[in-house]
């Protein structure tokens, strides 16, 4: 299930030349080149997956059901840690996926949304102390730790930032 973005009204003219004038009367230069894009009547819609599909979260909600299933994902989240974010260091993703947690389970034991915890893993979430408590009680972790993983998520927050 993909989000599509639909316009009904979407045009470009081509990539031209202007002249201005500068300095003496009648003086003209030539200048940069400009695109001029207009974007009108956006309509956002998500459908609905066919009746015989499902969705992701479904099948990892089915699968979070069975022990077995919920074993395997377990392992799989720590694969991820390992495989993906092992070389980052300690950031509170690759401390939940260490314990095989999915961002759902981490914030069920912390009372909040999933997407609290998304913001919270991708730097854009300014933490209250309550915040870190109920965090760091989570994950099993000192505050201190804490505070080193929050401090090396923002570091690479920022180096990702400033890549062209």
């Amino acid at each position: 299930m993909t989000q599509t973005i639909r316009s009904d009204s979407v045009s470009s003219g081509p990539t031209k030349s202007y002249k201005a004038s500068f300095g003496d009367a009648g003086e003209a230069s030539s200048r940069t080149r400009c695109q001029i894009l207009a974007f009108e009547n956006f309509q956002t819609s998500i459908e609905p997956p066919p009746k015989h599909f499902s969705t992701i979260q479904d099948l990892v909600g089915d699968w979070e059901q069975d022990p077995a299933g919920c074993a395997d994902m377990e392992e799989g989240r720590r694969w991820v840690a390992e495989q993906f974010y092992g070389e980052q260091g300690e950031t509170v993703r690759s401390l939940r996926l260490g314990k095989g947690w999915s961002q759902t389970h981490l914030a069920e034991s912390m009372a909040t949304s999933q997407s609290h915890i998304a913001r919270i893993e991708r730097g854009t979430e300014n933490l209250t102390i309550e915040t870190c408590r109920k965090l760091a009680r989570a994950l099993e972790i000192d505050l201190n730790r804490l505070d080193e993983a929050l401090r090396r998520q923002e570091a690479l927050v920022h180096a990702r930032a400033r890549r062209p």
